[in-house]
């Protein structure tokens, strides 16, 4: 074990994060892990861990100090830093974005539970929340080979792409219910998932009077009984009562997970997208 990271501030939303925990959803457990698993892997990479090594993320203002020699990586700027004992860091995300990470050269180190050293959100299952004053132990060097220091930052598409979603069929225009339109990013966002809005437009359903929960994914868009989606992110529930119309597809889920409120998204389908 090599150095060591004191959290100075604590910032916004900042937690331990993996790729998070597969297999069990059917026992109610969330996935959880990196809500933008591509910046989670970028960072990794730039200190030479492998993507499975832990993170923390940020929704900006983390503030971490050196125990030790500590080689470091953030995807606010995409560089790596080698510091030395004392030296601190901020972390924020790029200015189109959300959410930000920091790796060490060995990764965070904390025991795992279920199989991640991801946080969970919603039932607090895996490492504590980030407070100022933590101390994280940084795990072996991995013994690669730095290759570069520092990696350009993908630029985020703000035009989505949809599959339809198990009950599609219970609104009237079917997906087109979700294209054609410009969605603003709401207010209400976290890690479980983003609202949206579009006006004074809402998808409507006609379903039957009761429904049953049902299970959940990643980039899954429900429609509230007002009408307004909701984009399900990586720490969502395992089930959900709300119909839902579309998902979107795996590669685009970080572009919203990344929008900022008030930012506008349009969607596209899919399947024709060539």
């Amino acid at each position: 074990m090599s150095g060591g990271i004191r959290i100075v501030d604590a910032g916004w939303s900042t937690t331990i994060q993996d790729r998070g925990r597969t297999g069990l959803a059917h026992l109610g457990v969330p996935r959880a892990g990196a809500v933008d698993p591509g910046a989670h892997a970028l960072v990794n990479r730039l200190v030479g861990n492998g993507a499975e090594a832990a993170t923390l993320e940020t929704a900006g203002g983390l503030v971490v100090e050196a125990l030790g020699a500590v080689v470091a990586a953030t995807s606010g700027d995409g560089v790596r830093h080698t510091m030395r004992t004392g030296e601190r860091v901020r972390v924020d995300p790029p200015q189109d974005g959300v959410w930000a990470y920091l790796a060490v050269r060995g990764g965070i180190s904390v025991d795992p539970v279920l199989g991640s050293r991801s946080h969970d959100t919603l039932s607090g299952i895996g490492p504590g929340a980030i407070r100022a004053g933590d101390r994280l132990d940084v795990g072996p060097d991995p013994h690669t080979d730095l290759v570069v220091d520092h990696a350009p930052v993908r630029p985020r598409s703000r035009e989505l792409r949809l599959w339809p979603g198990p009950r599609v069929e219970w609104f009237r225009d079917g997906i087109d219910a979700m294209t054609g339109f410009d969605w603003r990013v709401g207010a209400e966002t976290s890690r479980v998932g983003v609202r949206l809005s579009a006006g004074d437009f809402r998808p409507t359903a006609s379903m039957p009077a009761q429904v049953a929960s049902e299970g959940l994914v990643t980039g899954a868009i429900q429609i509230t009984p007002d009408g307004e989606p909701i984009v399900m992110l990586s720490n969502h529930p395992t089930t959900g009562g709300y119909p839902v119309i579309a998902v979107v597809d795996p590669e685009d889920v970080a572009d919203i997970a990344q929008a900022s409120p008030g930012t506008v998204i349009r969607f596209r389908h899919a399947a024709r997208s060539g």
